[in-house]
């Protein structure tokens, strides 16, 4: 199986890499040929390159060594094809901010980069282009489910940005592979049931209560890892995000990466909100991040339905 289309996706048509850019790459023992796609791809590019090496955090948005922030920071571009996330993390916001672009693929495997991660940008970027425009003049996001998920949240659509896949301009940044529309609400009310959780089957099934944003009740799975980052972790029970998928190519497999882009799917996530809120009343630090995937959703913008039980009708 050939992985240098994959390469040449993320290197040519979405962080458009050129022989002038200084690349880092990071490395927390994910798939070594993976690594090795874009390695030699970058050298067949003649293009300068630095792999990172660091230990696998224990929690996707944990933050990574503070080398691995310096080197980040001090690069052209930053490509992230790591075991844990490291999208919603300070080293990620402070890379961009320093005027770094970059693209995070926590978990990815050789399915989704020879899969999602090849689906006609154009086509993704015009799907999230449009569900960010109606966004834009959305106050109230309705979810609901069959399996009892019923939530209203208020939107600020300067929390929010596009993940289309085109990361090309200085201190941009986004996953890939993309597809969403994605940021913190400033409000959440209702409940929520976990349909999808990859990285903790146990909880699915779980009925979590939500009020002014903040985690107050669940039900069930009282054993499963997901209540204990509700126990344990601090600012894990605020509502971080809201996303919609966007992405035509893309399926449930039981990977987050790629399960959160699918086009008919909506994720809420817990904890770290502050890649998305920089400073003020909505900011939550934390020092991880989950994301809960809604299966087959009906979801309003306001009045415009988006989502017949996971059905496009926009």
């Amino acid at each position: 199986m050939s992985l240098k289309k994959g390469a040449e996706t993320v290197i040519l048509q979405c962080l458009d890499v050129s022989k002038d850019d200084k690349v880092v790459i990071l490395d927390d023992g994910n798939d070594p040929e993976i690594l090795k796609a874009l390695t030699h791809f970058l050298n067949e590019q003649k293009t300068e390159f630095h792999i990172v090496d660091y230990e696998e955090p224990e929690n996707h948005g944990e933050e990574p060594p503070e080398f691995v922030a310096e080197q980040m920071k001090s690069s052209d571009v930053f490509i992230a094809p790591t075991k844990k996330s490291v999208s919603h993390t300070r080293a990620r916001v402070e890379a961009c901010e320093n005027g770094s672009r970059g693209s995070t693929s926590p978990g990815i495997n050789q399915e989704i980069w020879n899969t999602s991660l090849q689906a006609d940008y154009r086509n993704v970027e015009s799907i999230t282009d449009r569900v960010y425009k109606i966004l834009e003049d959305t106050e109230t996001v309705r979810i609901k489910t069959d399996s009892g998920t019923d939530l209203s949240l208020k939107i600020n659509i300067d929390y929010f940005h596009k993940d289309d896949g085109m990361i090309k301009r200085p201190g941009e940044f986004g996953n890939l592979p993309a597809g969403e529309v994605d940021g913190a609400p400033i409000e959440v009310n209702g409940k929520l049931v976990v349909d999808h959780l990859p990285i903790d089957k146990e909880a699915e099934g779980t009925e979590i209560f939500i009020q002014n944003s903040e985690v107050v009740e669940t039900v069930g799975a009282e054993d499963s890892k997901l209540q204990e980052n509700f126990e344990e972790v601090e600012g894990f029970r605020h509502v971080a995000e809201f996303g919609f998928g966007t992405n035509p190519e893309a399926e449930l497999i039981g990977k987050i990466l790629q399960d959160e882009k699918v086009l008919g799917t909506v994720h809420i996530a817990f904890g770290d909100n502050t890649s998305y809120v920089s400073k003020g009343e909505h900011r939550n630090q934390s020092e991880i991040h989950w994301d809960v995937i809604c299966k087959k959703p009906t979801v309003f913008f306001d009045d415009e339905k988006m989502l017949d039980r996971g059905k496009k009708v926009f």
